[in-house]
């Protein structure tokens, strides 16, 4: 391809005219960086990140008592739907931009025609960061990290509703809710809002010690990572041991637009985009479809509270509801 080729083409992606694009190649100043008080990415994960701890502390401890059955009903349950979304979302970018192809190419993108130019190209087209060398596997990457979560998510939800038939046998359990509608408008409540991040865990999606983590996610046959998390973690490991047996994920029919958004928003974090684009990259981790399914989990969950009458009936909803149905809404997005 030659040089004034690569500039039309770089130039219809950014939405520009070629003379303009042409006064960009000079490199800018470069901007300042993004700290963990304004890096968009790490600050969604966390949220991602702190409900995986809310699901290890209720596969380790279990339920001894109506107080823990309602603290976990909360913090599973309690999630605001499209910061949820944004979570994985900026988890996925974060493992898909660890893909060396995937990095090269942004890179010599930008070493060439400048951040300004690269960063309008990303605005502008969704589409255009997948298409760069390295793109599709980039975002298989991810996807076997998020289809990992999602069975992590799925095996946690039987484990909770295995409980809630052993709990039967409980004196205690066997006692009345009380005021089930209040714990649902409570519920209703709390998803408004949305459970915050945990501070350290902010403080640890953001380091550069952590690509060695989310590049190990990527891997096929690897755990979930957030095996490790739990309220009183402060670190997130690599994963012991990878079984590399199991098979690449793809991306399933019809769901090629969150890739296209997974693979845009790896590329502002290769770049290690400025607050400036924080806008956009809030845009690229917003996605529709899912959403709708985890409103809809959070919708079934506070009905199947509403109804319940026993102690014991309350860890089947959030096994089915604040677990599986999490665990399937995200895991949509594979085949």
């Amino acid at each position: 391809m030659t040089i004034k080729t690569f500039t039309t083409a770089i130039a219809a992606v950014a939405g520009l005219t070629l003379q303009a694009a042409a006064q960009l190649v000079t490199p800018a100043p470069q901007p300042v960086a993004a700290t963990p008080q304004n890096d968009p990415l790490a600050r969604a994960a966390a949220l991602y990140a702190t409900y995986h701890g809310e699901v290890t502390d209720v596969k380790t401890s279990g339920f001894s008592s109506a107080r823990d059955i309602d603290k976990s009903l909360t913090n599973l349950g309690g999630h605001n739907p499209e910061k949820l979304t944004q979570g994985w979302m900026a988890y996925s970018a974060l493992v898909a931009a660890q893909n060396p192809e995937f990095r090269a190419a942004v890179r010599d993108i930008e070493g060439y025609y400048g951040r300004e130019v690269l960063m309008t190209g990303l605005k502008n087209d969704v589409r255009y960061a997948r298409s760069l060398n390295g793109g599709n596997s980039a975002v298989t990457q991810s996807l076997t990290a998020v289809s990992a979560d999602s069975r992590r998510l799925i095996g946690a939800a039987a484990y909770v509703k295995e409980q809630a038939y052993s709990l039967q046998g409980a004196g205690w359990a066997k006692g009345k809710v009380g005021n089930s509608s209040a714990k649902a408008s409570g519920l209703t409540a709390s998803t408004r809002a949305g459970i915050p991040a945990r501070g350290e865990l902010v403080t640890a999606l953001h380091s550069p010690e952590m690509n060695s983590v989310f590049t190990q996610a990527g891997q096929t046959g690897a755990p979930s990572i957030w095996e490790s998390v739990s309220g009183a973690a402060s670190t997130i490991r690599i994963p012991t041991s990878v079984s590399r047996f199991g098979q690449a994920r793809r991306i399933a029919y019809g769901k090629e637009p969150i890739a296209d958004r997974i693979t845009t928003l790896a590329a502002y974090r290769i770049i290690n985009a400025d607050p400036s684009a924080a806008g956009s990259m809030r845009m690229a981790m917003s996605e529709r479809e899912t959403t709708g399914c985890l409103n809809m989990a959070n919708l079934n969950l506070q009905q199947c509270v509403a109804a319940a009458h026993k102690h014991y009936e309350v860890p089947f909803c959030i096994g089915e509801h604040a677990l599986s149905d999490v665990g399937k809404c995200i895991g949509k997005v594979t085949q």
